[in-house]
């Protein structure tokens, strides 16, 4: 894939990917999906004065297990952006910056699917960037935002390193973009050439650098209002494309016809829905949009004595609210009501 002209915003192309398998006893080994190779690995720009791009990862070390003992056998170029005793306290869950080589063991893994505990495609473990810059000076860049102020002026953790953020901030997901693109690309795209994320659920994507000159990033950063609630959105979206693939999972034969969109958008309403009456756990609206798969919109509603519509609206914890409405389930399930 090769990227044309920059916008002043940044070029977007978006694609499907399917990873890596398990390889075994095939003749030739691949390390990167097809429809990865040139945005990872190729080259970006077709002109003669263009310098030699670097790939890094900046991963996720709470969604692989183990990732400071594995980046230190794999002779890869890598930094962890915690140090001293941020770094002693939270290490274990820290973004760390990798410099990956095309046919190492860590790029194979990254983007191979399969069940063993190295195999990382299903973890999202991290973002892609393409950068003639050296890790250190992308290290000394990104370490700055892991924690930023909100628009009220509160300290959060800023976790730019997922996807799905990356993609909401950089207007990937079909929204406008809520960040300035200099975040990534730096001053006169001077940090990465492209930011690179790879979605199990979504199009993955590559933002290419803006064209025109952008303000340089300062040292601290505020989310603002609107990039608040748009990541806060996006965290929402990623919620419900997790539990659409969980309900593919064990209802398969129900949810075979049903397109993405339809199934994302169904768990929507029930998310909605539900959370008026305070109940919000992942868990709990996957088994709410269960049985809205079996028997349809508004089915709390359908207890001809009002229980279910009653419990929903109690003053019970929100546990307890699914404990009580699963016995009252399970009753009008025995007498043929569902």
């Amino acid at each position: 894939m090769k990227a044309g002209a920059r916008s002043e915003i940044g070029r977007i192309e978006q694609f499907d990917v399917t990873p890596l398998g398990d390889q075994f006893g095939q003749d030739h080994t691949a390390y990167v999906p097809d429809a990865l190779k040139e945005p990872l690995f190729g080259q970006l720009y077709a002109t003669a004065e263009a310098l030699p791009s670097n790939t890094y990862a900046i991963l996720d070390a709470a969604k692989v297990a183990g990732l400071a003992e594995v980046l230190a056998t794999s002779d890869l170029e890598h930094r962890c952006f915690y140090k001293g005793d941020t770094f002693d306290q939270l290490g274990d869950v820290a973004p760390w910056i990798v410099r990956l080589e095309e046919e190492s063991r860590l790029t194979k893994n990254l983007f191979t699917q399969g069940d063993a505990p190295w195999h990382l495609w299903g973890n999202e473990a991290g973002i892609y960037l393409r950068s003639s810059q050296s890790l250190e000076t992308l290290w000394q860049h990104f370490r700055k935002f892991t924690k930023v102020q909100n628009h009220e002026g509160a300290s959060v953790y800023f976790r730019f390193w997922e996807p799905h953020v990356a993609q909401t901030y950089l207007g990937v997901d079909g929204s406008d973009a809520v960040g300035s693109p200099s975040f990534f690309h730096g001053y006169n795209g001077k940090i990465a050439d492209a930011v690179i994320c790879c979605s199990t659920q979504d199009m993955s994507s590559v933002h290419y650098a803006p064209e025109r000159e952008q303000h340089p990033t300062e040292a601290g950063y505020k989310l603002t209002l609107a990039q608040g609630n748009a990541l806060t959105q996006g965290e929402e979206r990623r919620r419900r494309a997790d539990i659409a693939t969980a309900l593919r999972r064990c209802f398969p034969d129900q949810t075979e016809d049903i397109p993405k969109d339809v199934l994302i958008e169904t768990i929507g309403r029930v998310a909605l829905r539900m959370g008026a009456y305070g109940i919000r756990k992942v868990r709990n609206i996957h088994v709410l949009a269960s049985w809205q798969l079996f028997y349809g919109d508004l089915f709390e509603r359908r207890d001809p004595l009002g229980d279910l519509y009653n419990i929903c609206r109690s003053a019970l914890s929100e546990d307890a609210k699914l404990m009580q409405m699963q016995r009252r389930m399970d009753v009008l399930h025995s007498e043929g009501v569902f």
